[in-house]
């Protein structure tokens, strides 16, 4: 990690700190603590993004397979994929 990227982080954590401590949430809008936030929403990102890809797989399959029981499965493993993204965004 370059200097300019752990001073940002260092600032950041010191301000979040601080914000919880006094509000009980992060309410910070310095520089360093917008740039974080930006990065930590680009993790999540590409955290969930191929569980997104896999999703429009499936749907997509759904559409192709006539009723039955590989539908019904295909269904439930479809549930199953979004209740995962919820608690992925969630984190």
């Amino acid at each position: 990690m370059n200097d300019s990227m752990r001073e940002l982080k260092e600032t950041a954590t010191a301000h979040m700190s601080r914000d919880m401590k006094a509000k009980r949430k992060w309410l910070c809008t310095c520089e360093a603590c917008r740039e974080i936030r930006a990065l930590m929403g680009m993790d999540k990102l590409l955290g969930v993004w191929p569980l997104v890809r896999t999703l429009e797989r499936m749907e997509e399959q759904l559409e192709k397979l006539p009723e039955g029981e590989e539908k019904q499965a295909l269904r439930a493993q479809c549930e199953a994929a979004y209740d995962q993204l919820a608690r992925e965004m969630a984190r």
